[in-house]
């Protein structure tokens, strides 16, 4: 089952670089590492008006990975066709088929305003 009529995307995995600031390690965003992974799907979900604040907007995206793609705990992307960066909600889901992994999904959100 895989995505062969849909992985024709490219995403770009962005991640932080870790640094230490006050005896801490912490992430740095303001260059992060751009790792571009061939072979993906970003596709729409349903964002929309935030209903927490009604200046802002809500966008979702559901991206499929190839099954060899290995994503660090923390990061963002860089999708096709869609400005900004996204944020991973919950954690990267391995879809399994027969013995062996299919794809892996993630689901990302950017939130405007």
């Amino acid at each position: 089952m895989a995505l062969s009529s849909f992985d024709k995307q490219t995403v770009v995995v962005l991640t932080p670089l870790l640094i230490e600031e006050r005896g801490q390690v912490v992430e740095d965003w303001s260059t992060p590492v751009r790792t571009p992974v061939h072979g993906c799907s970003a596709q729409p979900g349903g964002g929309g008006a935030s209903y927490e604040n009604e200046q802002a907007l809500d966008a979702d995206y559901t991206v499929y990975f190839p099954p060899e793609t290995v994503l660090p705990r923390s990061f963002r992307l860089e999708l096709p066709h869609a400005d900004g960066e996204f944020i991973m909600q919950g954690e990267p889901e391995p879809w399994i088929f027969g013995f062996s992994t299919d794809h892996i999904r993630v689901r990302v959100g950017r939130r405007d305003g």
